[in-house]
């Protein structure tokens, strides 16, 4: 058995954070960060597409869901681009609010966590998998490979999404077994699920639009952006940062709808007027052509398609251009579920508020601490959970290191 004053169980950003913060805080503490795969960090390695969005210029409460959604004013105060210069990291804004390393690496931003870890002498356990926590004076993780005793322990072992990347949601269930209570998890920021037929023809095919969640016939929430069409699903951060509405409003029974305005900057009116503008300049063209311009051609004679049962062969013959401006501006797919976990970014659900103190640790187990998407919080896209990860991470990691100072 190996013996440390503080082990972090997860070896991701809020993992990395908390150790280096510990670290930093008390040079004395033996350190270590226990991973179950091979390496470290492995999911910062896909955040942003490789290039790592680490925050938003932009964090405000309500870019975040969740009960623990209250724990962004203890990481308010901390800067996640200032953590990283300080370990020589240039990070900027990207003229959106996302912030990115200058170089765009994410390998760049594990490769400095990294490297300050090892300055601080900081353990790395890997291809270990933490099965039990018990408590008897010090904490005792059990694994298959070897019992590691702590004096304190700190639980960034994330959510359910994306498990081949590092979390499996593992230890929230070892949580429970110790009595913790913790909210259902379930997928976010994922593709929603659709009819594959009528999504299939639109396969490859992306469109700006204002997508509007829909519950029991009724506009819940809208979001501005990019969609991106698959077989069976409906995908784009627009459609990302609406899909934890599904787990909501499923639960009450009710039918879910995507409503897509694909002419967002119009109204009906001004819709109808185009149409009638582009039928005259086009009359001679075939259907197919009519609306190529407005959208791609392929998501024109879909427009038509869905607008009519049937389509003329020449432009001259649309008629009806109202029933097809309707078409645009509420082009409708039913929700039928989401894309599951491995498709998910983020995981909604985790510990509870109500288990969680102002410093991260746990209510009714001192000595232990939590950080990251193991809590019941998540952000919208754009470098919101990540942020969260990183700054939630230093803070328990700052104070776990405070606890064991005061014990001394």
């Amino acid at each position: 058995m190996r013996y440390f004053d503080i082990a972090i169980i997860g070896g991701g950003a809020s993992g990395l954070a908390a150790a280096i913060s510990a670290g930093r805080t008390d040079r004395k503490a033996a350190v270590a960060v226990i991973e179950r795969l091979p390496k470290v960090g492995k999911k910062i390695l896909a955040t942003g597409n490789g290039r790592c969005n680490l925050s938003n210029a932009h964090l405000s409460a309500e870019h975040y869901h969740g009960s623990c959604s209250a724990l962004t004013k203890i990481t308010s105060e901390f800067s996640v681009p200032d953590f990283f210069a300080g370990l020589g990291v240039v990070c900027e804004d990207d003229g959106y609010g996302r912030i990115y390393p200058r170089c765009r690496s994410a390998a760049s931003v594990l490769d400095a966590l990294r490297l300050e870890c090892a300055r601080l002498g900081i353990t790395e356990i890997c291809n270990t998998e933490i099965t039990g926590i018990e408590k008897s004076g010090r904490f005792i993780l059990r694994s298959a490979n070897e019992d590691i005793s702590a004096r304190t322990v700190i639980l960034a072992g994330g959510g359910r999404s994306q498990s081949a990347l590092g979390s499996n949601g593992s230890l929230t269930e070892i949580c429970e077994r110790l009595g913790i209570s913790a909210e259902g998890a379930y997928p976010a920021l994922v593709p929603l699920k659709t009819d594959p037929v009528l999504v299939k023809p639109l396969k490859g095919q992306r469109a700006d639009a204002n997508v509007t969640f829909i519950s029991g016939g009724k506009p819940v929430k809208s979001e501005r952006g990019e969609v991106q069409f698959t077989d069976g699903s409906i995908s784009g951060i627009c459609v990302f940062d609406l899909s934890y509405l599904c787990e909501l409003h499923e639960k009450n029974g009710e039918n879910c709808e995507l409503s897509l305005d694909l002419l967002p900057d119009m109204d009906a009116q001004q819709v109808t007027e185009l149409l009638e503008h582009t039928r005259d300049i086009r009359r001679a063209a075939p259907a197919e052509d009519y609306l190529s311009g407005i959208f791609t051609k392929p998501m024109g004679v879909y427009m038509l398609k869905r607008a009519y049962r049937r389509v003329p062969e020449k432009t001259a013959d649309i008629t009806g251009l109202e029933r097809l401006a309707e078409t645009i501006k509420h082009l409708y797919f039913p929700v039928t579920g989401t894309a599951g976990f491995e498709r998910s970014q983020v995981t909604k659900g985790g510990i509870a508020a109500d288990e969680i103190n102002s410093d991260l640790g746990f209510v009714r187990i001192p000595g232990m601490y939590v950080c990251g998407e193991m809590t019941d919080i998540f952000g919208d896209c754009g470098g919101y959970n990540l942020d969260f990860a990183f700054s939630s991470g230093a803070i328990a990691g700052k104070n776990a290191a405070l606890s064991l100072k005061k014990r001394h």
